[in-house]
């Protein structure tokens, strides 16, 4: 629509040129045939033309600049129009994203509060301890108890760190204090290698891993 709108303005400026210089010619004619304006007097037929030149040329650059002046307004609102268009993309992306992540930490919650339930109904009940894969032939029904509850206790920290509750400082100095249970030690080091198979590097429970295990390092170096 703007550039029809442009196209006629174009046309309208290239008519009013035309109808302009054809005036020209018209005066400068009939100036040329009015007797009284051959004398020296009254100057001659080119300071005649001259005259409606310059009279022509005037109308002709103020109807251009009005013209421009519009083009150059219809552009500045288009340009404004496209940026809010590209701000409501944007916010619309950001929303979008928005939601992902909530969606994909509600599903992560869910998926940490079935396995704290799984594991809670091994600590109570034998039968279903014995369906976990154990951490070997030495550990007692006591044990296995006390073990999976470390695990719940670990998964707790790791919850709280992915959902921003605590900084990795406060990771560190967590589980640097947990680390202090000889029993907490113990199962984190006989679950070292089925923890290092079953979690992918690079993720968020692998950088929890990793600062853990800074945190163990520290403990068996400064004793408990």
């Amino acid at each position: 629509m703007s550039g029809l709108r442009v196209l006629k303005e174009l046309a309208a400026a290239s008519a009013l040129v035309v109808a302009a210089c054809v005036a020209s010619i018209l005066v400068t004619v009939f100036l040329v045939r009015v007797p009284g304006l051959q004398s020296p007097q009254s100057g001659n037929a080119g300071q005649a033309f001259g005259a409606a030149a310059g009279v022509t040329s005037m109308i002709v650059l103020v109807f251009m600049v009005r013209t421009f002046h519009q083009q150059r307004q219809e552009t500045q609102m288009q340009r404004e129009l496209l940026d809010a268009q590209l701000n409501e993309v944007m916010s619309q992306s950001e929303y979008a994203r928005i939601n992902n992540e909530c969606a994909q930490r509600m599903a992560e919650a869910a998926v940490r509060e079935q396995h704290q339930a799984l594991l809670s109904a091994a600590i109570d009940d034998p039968a279903l301890a014995a369906v976990w894969p154990g951490w070997g032939p030495d550990i007692s029904e006591e044990k296995r108890k006390q073990f999976l509850y470390a695990n719940l206790i670990i998964s707790f920290h790791y919850m709280a760190y992915t959902v921003n509750y605590t900084s990795t400082d406060e990771v560190e100095a967590s589980m640097f204090l947990l680390f202090r249970s000889d029993i907490i030690r113990e199962f984190w080091e006989r679950s070292r290698e089925s923890r290092m198979m079953g979690t992918a590097t690079g993720g968020a429970m692998w950088k929890f891993y990793e600062m853990a295990e800074l945190a163990y390092q520290r403990r068996r170096v400064d004793g408990p």
